[in-house]
C-alpha cells in the first residue's frame, strides 16, 4: 500500500537525524492543511555532506533506489518505476525534464541545503498527491518562511562549506533571513564543483565532472496567523555536467522560475494553492577534455501551472479533500548542423527533433478520509486527468540519407492526441492493538506518454540505408547506449496495484518497530520497446505498448539498543528491498534493482553523533536483453560518519564513504560509453573511498 516517509529538518549539510522519525497514523486532522495517510517508521542517517543531488538522499528509503546519471541529475526509482512514472512535486511545481536524455530532472533544481521536507509515497498514492503517474509520488518542500514575534525583528542565517576528497568536490551554501511579524525575506544560494572521481581500483572515471549553482529569493507576507502568501523566485545554472553513460554531456542548463503560493483558511475550509512558471534553456554537446566530437543540441521549454487544494473537515471523523490542477508545457528541441567536422549526415539543415511540442494536463479529484472508529480508518479517492498533446512538422539534417523519408511519414500523420485518464485509490488501516496494525490498499493509476515517447521521429519508418543512426542514439534517458524513436500510436499506461503493510512496534512507537510491505502491480499498455534494427552492437528501438507486471517486498525496522546518561542513545536500523519486473510475454523489464539491504548503527551522546552504515547489494542477473543490459556482481560497502555541534553556532560533519575502497559496478548506472568502445561497453563503475567534511556556521 502507499507508504509515506517524511524527512524532517534536513540540515544544511544534509545530515538527517539519527533517531527514527515516526510518521503519524492515518487520521483525520481538521487543524492541518495536509493529513498523513500512513503509519511508518523511517530510520535515516546520512554520512554524506551537503550535495546538489537531492535524489541521492532518498536511496535509504525502503523501495526507493536511484538511477545514477551525472552530477545532480540522478533519477529516483520507486518499486522498479522511474523518471516520468514517478510524480515529483517541488514546492507544488510540476517540473518536466526538458532534454531528450532527461539530464535536467525536477530534483536537479533544488539542492539539499534548501530542503525542509521530502515526502516519498511508494506504491499506492492518494489521488490528492497528483495524477499522470503510476510509480508513486515524491513531494519536495523547501524551508517555510519564518516571522518574528509581534512587534519584533528577526535576522538569522547560516553558511556552510564542504569538501569530498574523491573528485575534489567542493562547494558552499548561504542562507539569510530578515523578518518582522508580517514580512519575511530570505535569500539562499548554493554552488558546487567536482572533478572526475576515481573508482575502487584507483582509476579515474572520465566524464564525471560537473559545476553548478542555484539561487532563491523568497518574499512572504503573513496576513494573519492562518494565512500566508509567498513569492519564490529561483535561478539555476549548470555550467557543465558530464554524463559517462550518455553520448552527450550537458554544457549549459539555465532555468528561471517563479512560484506564488497561498496557505490559509476560508472559514472552515483549509486552502493550499500556488501558481508557477518556469523557463529553461538547455544545451548539450561533448566536453572536449573527456571525449572527442561535436554535436550541438538545444532545448527550450516553458512550463506553467496552477494547483488548488482544499480540505474540508465535515465532522470530527470525516474529512473531504478536493481540488484541481493544471500544467501547461511547451518544448522546442533542435540540433544545428555540425559546422566543425562538416559530417555529411549532420548538415546542412537544422534538425528539428521536437517542433513546438505541446503537453497540457488538467485534473480534478475528490478524496474522503474517514475514521470509522478507534481502530479502523480509510481513504477513498477518485481523479480524472485530461492530457492533450500536439507538435508541429519536423525537418531532418539533410535530403539524401534517412531524414526525408522519416520526416515525410511523420509530417503526414495527425499529431494531436487526447487522453482521458481515470484514477482510483482505496486504502484501509486497522489498528489491531497497541503493538500491531495492518494496512491494505488498491490503486488504479494512469500515465500518458511524454513528448519524446510520442513524438521523437528519427528512424520511425523502420527503413535504414545507413543503419547507424546517431540521431536515434540522442534519444536516451536510460543510459544503455541504444537508440530510440517515438510512436504516435502509444496508449497511456494503466497500472493496477495491490499492497499491504504489516507494522509491529512498541506502544509509543519509539523504541522498536518492524514493517513489511509486499506489493504487486499489473500494468496494461506499459511503455516498453521493440527492436527495429541493430548495428555495431547497438540496438535501435521504438517505444511500444505491452503488458507487464512488477512485484516485490520491503522490510524495514529499528531498535533502541541503549539509552543512558553515560553512553547516550544507540539505535540499530535496517532495510531490505526486493523488486522484480517482467513483460507478460516474457523477459525482464529494464533496470530492476537487485536484492539490497542496509544496516546502520547510530549513537547520539551530547554534542556528538556517530554512525556506521553497511550496505549490501546482490548480483543483478535479471536483465533486459532487448536493451543489452549488462549483469553486475554483488558488493558490500561500509561508511563511517561523525558529527559534532558546539555552542549554537557551529556544526562539523565528517565521514569516510566506501571505507575499504571497494571496486563495484553500479546496478542502475547504465553502461560507460566514454571509456569503452561499443563492442566492450561495461557497467559504469561506482565511486571509491572518499573523505568528506563539512562545516556550518549559524548566525
Amino acid at each position: 500500500m502507499m507508504k509515506k516517509f517524511t524527512l524532517l529538518s534536513i540540515a544544511a549539510v544534509a545530515a538527517l537525524a539519527t533517531e527514527p522519525v515516526t510518521i503519524q497514523k492515518i487520521a483525520v486532522e481538521s487543524d492541518a492543511l495536509n493529513s498523513d495517510i500512513a503509519a511508518a517508521n523511517l530510520s535515516a542517517s546520512k554520512s554524506t555532506t551537503m550535495t546538489g543531488d537531492s535524489a541521492s538522499i532518498l536511496a535509504d528509503i525502503p523501495g526507493v533506489s536511484v538511477y545514477t546519471t551525472g552530477g545532480s541529475a540522478s533519477l529516483p526509482v520507486i518499486h522498479g518505476m522511474a523518471d516520468d512514472r514517478v510524480k515529483i512535486d517541488v514546492d507544488g511545481m510540476t517540473i518536466t525534464s526538458a532534454c531528450p536524455n532527461h539530464m535536467n530532472p525536477a530534483l536537479s533544481y533544488i539542492d539539499t541545503s534548501k530542503l525542509e521536507s521530502v515526502d516519498v509515497m511508494a506504491g499506492i498514492t492518494p489521488v490528492s498527491e497528483g495524477g499522470d503517474s503510476i510509480g508513486g509520488t515524491i513531494s519536495v518542500k523547501s524551508k517555510d518562511p519564518v516571522f518574528a514575534d509581534k512587534g519584533g525583528v528577526l535576522t538569522d542565517g547560516e553558511i556552510s562549506g564542504f569538501y569530498h576528497s574523491n573528485g575534489q568536490t567542493r562547494g558552499a551554501s548561504l542562507s539569510a533571513t530578515a523578518a518582522n511579524d508580517t514580512i519575511s525575506v530570505n535569500y539562499s544560494g548554493f554552488a558546487e564543483k567536482s572533478e572526475n572521481y576515481k573508482d575502487g581500483h584507483g582509476d579515474r572515471v572520465k566524464d564525471t565532472l560537473y559545476q553548478q549553482q542555484n539561487h532563491a529569493l523568497t518574499l512572504a507576507y503573513k496576513i494573519d496567523a492562518d494565512d500566508v502568501v509567498a513569492l519564490k523566485v529561483t535561478k539555476t545554472n549548470a555550467d557543465y555536467i558530464g554524463f559517462p553513460n550518455q553520448y552527450m554531456d550537458m554544457l549549459g542548463n539555465k532555468s528561471t522560475s517563479a512560484n506564488l503560493s497561498y496557505k490559509g483558511k476560508l472559514g472552515a475550509l483549509l486552502i493550499d494553492a500556488n501558481l508557477y512558471r518556469q523557463l529553461t534553456d538547455h544545451y548539450m554537446n561533448k566536453i572536449l577534455s573527456e571525449r572527442t566530437g561535436n554535436m550541438p543540441m538545444y532545448t527550450k521549454a516553458q512550463e506553467s501551472g496552477i494547483n488548488l487544494k482544499a480540505t474540508w473537515p465535515i465532522t470530527s471523523t470525516q474529512t473531504l479533500k478536493f481540488g484541481a490542477d493544471y500544467d501547461r508545457y511547451r518544448l522546442d528541441d533542435w540540433w544545428p548542423p555540425d559546422t566543425v567536422n562538416n559530417m555529411p549526415g549532420m548538415s546542412p539543415n537544422t534538425f528539428w527533433n521536437i517542433n513546438n511540442g505541446k503537453r497540457d494536463r488538467i485534473g480534478v479529484y475528490a478524496e474522503a478520509h474517514s475514521q470509522w472508529n478507534d481502530k479502523l480508518s480509510s481513504v477513498l479517492g477518485v481523479r480524472t486527468d485530461i492530457v492533450m498533446m500536439d507538435t508541429g512538422n519536423v525537418v531532418g539534417y539533410n535530403n539524401t540519407i534517412n531524414d526525408p523519408a522519416d520526416a515525410a511519414i511523420f509530417n503526414a500523420r495527425d499529431h494531436g492526441k487526447r487522453d482521458n485518464n481515470f484514477d482510483l485509490t482505496a486504502t484501509s488501516k486497522y489498528d489491531y492493538n497497541e503493538n500491531a496494525d495492518i494496512e491494505i490498499g488498491y490503486a488504479r493509476k494512469t500515465r500518458s506518454p511524454n513528448i519524446y515517447e510520442r513524438y521523437a521521429w528519427a528512424g520511425s519508418n523502420g527503413v535504414y540505408s545507413n543503419p547507424i543512426r546517431m540521431d536515434m542514439r540522442m534519444i536516451n534517458w536510460f543510459g544503455d547506449a541504444n537508440g530510440y524513436t517515438g510512436n504516435l500510436d502509444l496508449d497511456p499506461e494503466v497500472a493496477h496495484t495491490f499492497s499491504a503493510t504489516l507494522s509491529l512496534h512498541d506502544a509509543a512507537e519509539k523504541e522498536w518497530g518492524i514493517q513489511l510491505t509486499p506489493y504487486y502491480t499489473k500494468v496494461k499498455d506499459y511503455i516498453d520497446v521493440a527492436l527495429v534494427n541493430q548495428a555495431s552492437g547497438i540496438n535501435y528501438l521504438q517505444f511500444i505498448n505491452t503488458d507487464a507486471h512488477l512485484f516485490g517486498a520491503d522490510l524495514s525496522g529499528y531498535m533502541t539498543l541503549w539509552n543512558n546518561a553515560d553512553n547516550g542513545k544507540g539505535t540499530l536500523k535496517g532495510t531490505l528491498s526486493y523488486t522484480r519486473g517482467f513483460r507478460d510475454e516474457g523477459g525482464s523489464l529494464y533496470h530492476m534493482m537487485p536484492l539490497h539491504a542496509k544496516v546502520s548503527l547510530d549513537r547520539v551522546s551530547g554534542e556528538w553523533n556517530n554512525g556506521i552504515d553497511i550496505e549490501t547489494v546482490g548480483a543483478k542477473e535479471s536483465v533486459d536483453t532487448i536493451r543489452n543490459e549488462p549483469m553486475t556482481p554483488g558488493y558490500m560497502l561500509v561508511d563511517l560518519r561523525t558529527g559534532y555541534t558546539w555552542s549554537k553556532q557551529f556544526k562539523m560533519d565528517f565521514s569516510i564513504t566506501n571505507l575499504f575502497d571497494k571496486a563495484y559496478a553500479l546496478p542502475l548506472g547504465g553502461v560507460d560509453v566514454v571509456n569503452y568502445s561499443a563492442s566492450t561497453y561495461t557497467p559504469l563503475q561506482g565511486i571509491g573511498r572518499s573523505f568528506n567534511a563539512a562545516l556550518t556556521y549559524m548566525f
